[in-house]
């Protein structure tokens, strides 16, 4: 029986760069996906869509430029680095970034199995039992990556469809919307990627486009060098010592540092919502709706009718549509293979996941570790979720299994924001 020291579950670009980043001459190690291939949000990859962090920010340069791993490196591999410096970009598109992490994918693949559905997880004699729909494999310590799940509102729950689905769902790559009406629900940046890309018939043309949002307007992202210092190993491992209470309030100040619209897409948006009004007139009506939140949806027929209550108005109101799509965020509650593993695991009074500075949960195991990623914004702050601080994370992982410092991850540093002392 082969027993290896790690086994991941989820080959997204969080536990692709731990995959990169682990020391292949001292661990053994493989990952699991139940994809048949690597894929990001594929259901969004917009040609518009970008990401909202340096290129420099990948799997591992944080940590390791001098690794092969590099988004540098892709570039001159695939003979494309000149030509790349040329377009002056900080930023890069959704698009290129899959394209880096297959390419990343395709030099781990000794390390990664996919077509591996996890079923559950059961610890017996010291081990991790990983049970897939082909195989059981055998591990020490466990790494759960599997990526949050979708936040449907309740009033949603019973009409979920073709008719009424969340944006990260099949239904949308097979989205038909001529001569239909359109209601998008959240106003957050995959919420307008599909307003805009909808008002461009990239579905085909719609009759009508309505967006809305429960926040007071398309707010931009908070992308300025002072706030950008929350996004840091040094404010990361600060943050954590803070009591409970605190974190939730300074988080929740914080939504738009993490969670707004990208300032360049909006002036992009704006731009062409003007040039359509007063000169051009070939979008379908499209309009875009703050302030409002979705209460309740009704089905007759073929329509869906839609109560809307508008907060600033303080007054219901109704919207008759064909397709809603949901663009609601998501939920990081642990996966459901992990309910075998109940017994053994602990969580706070809140009832949510106790996770440790190193990204352990906490559990009653004595000598195996379950390491998560993406499930501690409530513990570690707002850049868990993000991609910035992902190759730091990993380090930190890296450095926890090896029980040394593989990785330099602690490096004080004069903070031009002084929060903690």
């Amino acid at each position: 029986m082969k027993v290896y020291d790690l086994i991941g579950v989820g080959i997204g670009p969080f536990n692709l760069s731990l995959a990169a980043l682990l020391p292949k001459d001292k661990l053994d190690f493989l990952f699991l996906d139940d994809k048949p291939e690597f894929s990001w949000h594929s259901e969004l990859m917009f040609d518009d869509a970008e990401m909202q962090t340096s290129f420099l920010k990948d799997l591992v340069t944080p940590v390791d430029p001098t690794s092969p791993y590099t988004f540098l490196n892709y570039l001159n591999q695939k003979g494309q680095f000149y030509h790349f410096l040329n377009t002056d970009r900080k930023t890069i598109t959704r698009m290129e970034f899959e394209d880096y992490c297959k390419w990343a994918v395709e030099n781990l693949s000794d390390y990664l199995k996919f077509n591996s559905k996890v079923l559950s997880v059961k610890f017996k004699d010291e081990l991790f039992a990983i049970e897939t729909k082909d195989e059981t494999y055998f591990c020490k310590d466990l790494c759960v990556a599997s990526g949050p799940q979708a936040n449907i509102p309740e009033c949603a729950t019973p009409y979920l469809g073709d008719q009424v689905f969340h944006a990260k769902s099949r239904e949308l790559q097979k989205l038909d919307l001529r001569d239909k009406r359109l209601a998008i629900i959240g106003g957050g940046q995959t919420g307008i990627e599909i307003f805009r890309n909808a008002m461009k018939s990239h579905f085909g043309k719609a009759k009508s486009i309505e967006l809305i949002s429960g926040r007071d307007n398309l707010r931009p992202l908070d992308e300025g060098p002072f706030t950008n210092e929350i996004f840091t190993p040094e404010f990361v491992e600060n943050f954590y010592e803070l009591d409970q209470a605190t974190k939730d309030d300074f988080s929740e100040k914080l939504l738009l540092a993490s969670d707004g619209n990208t300032p360049g897409y909006l002036r992009e948006l704006y731009n062409e919502m003007y040039l359509e009004k007063f000169y051009n007139k070939n979008f379908p009506d499209a309009k875009i709706s703050p302030s409002r939140w979705l209460e309740s949806i009704d089905k007759t027929d073929h329509n869906l009718r839609l109560t809307i209550k508008n907060k600033l108005a303080n007054k219901n109101e109704s919207i008759d549509c064909d397709i809603v799509i949901l663009a609601t965020g998501f939920k990081r509650n642990l996966p459901p293979y992990l309910e075998s593993l109940s017994e053994y695991l602990e969580f706070a009074e809140d009832n949510r996941a106790i996770i440790s500075k190193d990204y352990k949960l906490k559990t009653k195991l004595n000598n195996n570790t379950v390491y998560t990623m993406n499930y501690s914004a409530h513990r570690h702050g707002i850049a868990d979720p993000q991609t910035s601080l992902m190759s730091w994370r990993s380090a930190v992982i890296v450095n926890s299994l090896l029980k040394k410092s593989h990785y330099k991850v602690h490096q004080p540093q004069i903070p031009f924001l002084n929060f903690f002392s």
